[in-house]
């Protein structure tokens, strides 16, 4: 019996260990080493299919020139302010600093909360009563069954889906183009 307790204590005690909680300067920008990266995922919280499906709609949303965006997934963070530390962190990034078509996407897994941090020229097209309303609809059912990588490519989704067609969306670098033609 003292057997199997040293045992359950020894395995709390490493997995207390394993879990990291990080300041803003500790999470790692993945932009920096690749441009077709934008989600940071340091703890392995998201599935790698997730964050491909997530890397390839932040890419989509950056190549037609509608909104810089970059999500952020770790187990704990070393303040309680999820928001503060959000803000914090996407500001040092410079996340749409350019053109302040930014989206920052934190998710705190041990405080169970997601965060959105939008520049001033997405607000009008994405304002915090939407990306609540993205949240609870399409993130959270997932959240509350632990599938966060369903959850935030489901969230990353419904962001497009509003901003595609989007004052925003004026078909910057489409591989298509229109043709020009006049009014008769």
């Amino acid at each position: 019996m003292k057997r199997i307790l040293t045992i359950i204590l020894v395995l709390i005690f490493c997995h207390t260990a394993e879990a990291r909680s990080y300041d803003v300067e500790d999470i790692p920008n993945v932009q920096l080493s690749n441009r077709y990266n934008f989600t940071s995922n340091p703890d392995g919280i998201l599935s790698a299919a997730a964050v491909a499906k997530i890397d390839s709609i932040c890419y989509d949303l950056r190549h037609r020139g509608i909104a810089q965006t970059a999500v952020v997934a770790v187990d704990e963070i070393s303040t309680d302010d999820v928001f503060e530390f959000a803000y914090e962190l996407f500001s040092k990034w410079g996340v749409g600093s350019k053109s302040n078509s930014g989206i920052g996407i934190l998710l705190v897994e041990s405080a169970r909360e997601i965060r959105f941090v939008t520049g001033y020229g997405i607000e009008g097209v994405l304002p915090d009563a939407i990306c609540k309303r993205i949240q609870t609809q399409y993130m959270l059912p997932y959240f509350r069954n632990g599938d966060y990588s369903s959850g935030m490519v489901a969230g990353l989704e419904a962001i497009r889906a509003v901003l595609n067609g989007s004052e925003l969306d004026a078909g910057g670098n489409d591989y298509v183009t229109k043709p020009f033609r006049m009014q008769e």
